[in-house]
Formats: structure tokens, C-alpha cells, sequence
């Protein structure tokens, strides 16, 4: 634990230096939130289950930080690691590289509760906090999209092969993830090919939204976490022997 601290306050300080994360993180969720629930306003409607525009893109844009906090700063670190081989410096100093992702795993934690309370600070005075329907399954929901798209990220850390590559990975996924799984168009309106799609992925979107405005469907969205979550993981178990052979 002595050891495991200063590593975490160490990968803290380097990540919070990437603009580009941070702006996505931290500045991007809160605008398009201010900005999409101004447009749709305040009465229910069908293509939002008959919930409030404005109460939906509060609890979407909570979804927001964890993809890009997951896709786009957490790889961009592991591969910028790998690039310049730090990872077999710290090894050579007995800092193996899964405590190394282990300390960019609980930052990359920290800045998505960081995110979701910026989000909630400017939706307090503006539009208000939605009535949380079911808060223990929001919190599953959270938790089981922030360890998903995480693991999806650290994947894409140790396939890389250079930091801007990983960049470029992340963002591409990013906005997939964004748009089809409920943050720009709510999945109510969505039709025929993008409905299947949007159902598949595994955007953190809906996995927060459905359970905190009760509107069903956290258990399907759950199983599809889970199914990533496996693949993902048994993927980064392979690059990670393959990049330390």
C-alpha cells in the first residue's frame, strides 16, 4: 500500500496534464448537456419514454466522462508508457506493469466521480438533478460500464503502437459509443439498424440512464456489459503476455 499511493498520485498528476482528456472528461458532457436539454425542453415525450428531455440528458451526460475518461485517456497513458518503455524501466525498478495499470485504473476511477459531480454541479442550478427510480441499479450501472469500457481501454494501451495511435483509437470508438448508445439521439427515436446496433455496444449511456429514470431494461444492458467485460479481458490478458515477451 506504501508503494501503491505515490504510483497513484504519480499517474494522477501525468493524466491530468492531457488537455485533450480533460476537455473531453470534464467540458464537452456539461455543454452538450446545457445545450441539448435547453433544445428539447422540459415536456415529456414519447421518444424519451415519456420521461423529460432535460432529466434524460442529465443522466445521460453522467455516461459521458466514463467513455472518454476509459477510451481516450487511459489508453493514450498505457501506450505513451509502452512507446517510450517506461513499463521495463519500472520493472527493472520492481514496479511491475499491473501495478502500473492497476494505479491508471483507480485515477482513471476517481476522474469519472470527478466527472459526473461536474456534470451534477451545473445540472443543480440549470435544469435540476432527475428523481433517482432505482438507485442501487444506477450505481450497478455506473460501476459495471466505468470496469467494461475500462478494461475495452487498456486493450487498446497494449495494441497500440504509439500513443497517438491509441489517441485516434479512442476517439473513433468514442463517438460511436456516444452517439448510437443514447447520448446525442435517445434510443426511443432511433430505427431499424441503429436500434440493433445501439442495443450491442457498450456504451455506458444507457446502463445509467434506464435504472435512474425507470425506465427499464438495466438487466438486458447489464448482460451485455458483462459480455464485453469477458472479451475485453481475456483479450488484454493475451497482449499483456504478448508485449512482455
Amino acid at each position: 500500500m506504501k508503494r501503491a499511493l505515490p504510483l497513484i498520485a504519480t499517474e494522477a498528476r501525468l493524466l491530468v496534464r492531457d488537455w485533450n482528456v480533460l476537455v473531453f472528461a470534464f467540458v464537452f458532457p456539461p455543454f452538450v448537456m446545457l445545450i441539448l436539454a435547453g433544445v428539447f425542453g422540459t415536456q415529456p415525450s414519447g421518444g424519451f419514454g415519456h420521461r423529460r428531455p432535460d432529466d434524460y440528458y442529465v443522466a445521460a451526460s453522467i455516461g459521458v466522462p466514463v467513455i472518454a475518461l476509459a477510451l481516450v485517456g487511459l489508453p493514450v497513458a498505457l501506450a505513451s508508457y509502452r512507446e517510450r518503455g517506461v513499463l521495463r524501466r519500472l520493472e527493472a525498478f520492481g514496479i511491475s506493469r499491473l501495478a502500473v495499470v492497476a494505479a491508471q485504473a483507480a485515477v482513471t476511477c476517481g476522474l469519472v466521480l470527478v466527472g459526473a459531480a461536474v456534470v451534477l454541479a451545473l445540472a443543480l442550478p440549470t435544469y435540476g438533478i432527475p428523481h433517482l427510480a432505482h438507485p442501487a441499479l444506477t450505481l450497478a450501472g455506473l460501476a459495471a460500464s466505468t470496469v467494461t469500457l475500462m478494461l475495452l481501454g487498456i486493450a487498446i494501451g497494449l495494441a497500440a503502437p504509439s500513443a497517438r495511435a491509441a489517441q485516434a483509437i479512442g476517439l473513433l470508438a468514442f463517438f460511436p459509443l456516444y452517439l448510437l448508445g443514447g447520448g446525442g439521439p435517445p434510443r426511443g427515436v432511433m430505427t431499424g439498424a441503429m436500434h440493433v446496433i445501439s442495443d450491442v455496444i457498450p456504451s455506458a449511456v444507457p446502463a445509467i440512464v434506464e435504472p435512474w429514470l425507470g425506465l427499464g431494461g438495466v438487466g438486458s444492458q447489464l448482460l451485455v456489459l458483462a459480455g464485453w467485460s469477458a472479451a475485453a479481458l481475456g483479450v488484454t490478458l493475451w497482449l499483456a503476455r504478448r508485449t512482455a515477451a
